[in-house]
């Protein structure tokens, strides 16, 4: 059977490379393979910087000596919230910086009209 597939592909390759739209179709395909690959390899790197993060910030589950699984939850909503509340205060800075440069004066004269960030 696979010689007889050998077979008919190469009496039919000739007329696959003549043909324009499964050129393209073929081209696409490898692309997408490529596009798979590269996602795949961005996924590793992803859960490696997120274990590199959970690791520094205290937020490993090796050390569970003594600690309920609602602990190791708690730890970790607790790493979270740093963090949100770390981008909430740069969200802030940032709103402030944008008001001066938009009123080239101090961002109080315009606090009504500031959003609310989700901690305020």
């Amino acid at each position: 059977m696979e010689g007889e597939a050998e077979r008919i592909y190469r009496e039919e390759r000739g007329l696959l490379l003549d043909d324009e739209a499964a050129s393209t179709r073929d081209a696409m395909y490898e692309q997408a393979e490529m596009i798979e690959r590269e996602l795949e390899h961005m996924t590793e790197q992803i859960k490696s910087i997120i274990n590199t993060v959970n690791a520094n910030k205290g937020g490993e589950l090796d050390a569970t000596d003594g600690m309920t699984p609602l602990d190791i939850v708690v730890r970790i909503l607790n790493n979270q919230l740093s963090s949100l509340m770390w981008v909430d205060e740069k969200a802030e800075d940032f709103w402030i910086r944008i008001q001066k440069l938009a009123n080239q004066g101090p961002a109080t004269d315009h606090e009504s009209t500031r959003p609310r960030l989700w901690l305020n």
